[in-house]
């Protein structure tokens, strides 16, 4: 595992665009890319939002979801003693990436920069 994909960039995905984004997912070798549970859930949250239901359910196919784990918590609970701002979806998803060592892959780079963790940002070709 190499990348875990916020929520944006699957939308991107989703929606076929842009294709620097698409081009960039092409290029990766399967078991490189997963998303957060967290980012799961957000995705199913809007689920209603895409048109056709086959197009969500054939990414999904595409991408493992890994557990938020016990490594992912730890990373949460530290980070948070210090933080001083309110937990989020993105500060999940950043402990997830950061405890298991992946690449976040994001067009908020500036969102997820206070986490420490590696990011790349498929949207800039």
């Amino acid at each position: 595992m190499k990348y875990l994909l916020d929520t944006n960039i699957c939308i991107y995905l989703l929606k076929h665009q842009p294709k620097s984004v698409l081009d960039r997912f092409a290029s990766c070798h399967v078991g490189e890319v997963a998303i957060s549970a967290i980012t799961w859930a957000e995705l199913l949250r809007g689920l209603d939002k895409y048109e056709p239901k086959a197009e969500f359910e054939r990414l999904r196919g595409l991408l493992q979801v890994l557990p938020f784990d016990e490594k992912s918590a730890v990373c949460f609970g530290e980070y948070m003693k210090t933080a001083n701002h309110k937990a989020s979806f993105d500060t999940l998803i950043a402990c997830h990436a950061k405890a298991h060592q992946l690449t976040l892959v994001t067009n908020n780079t500036k969102d997820f920069e206070r986490y420490g963790v590696s990011l790349e940002n498929w949207t800039q070709a």
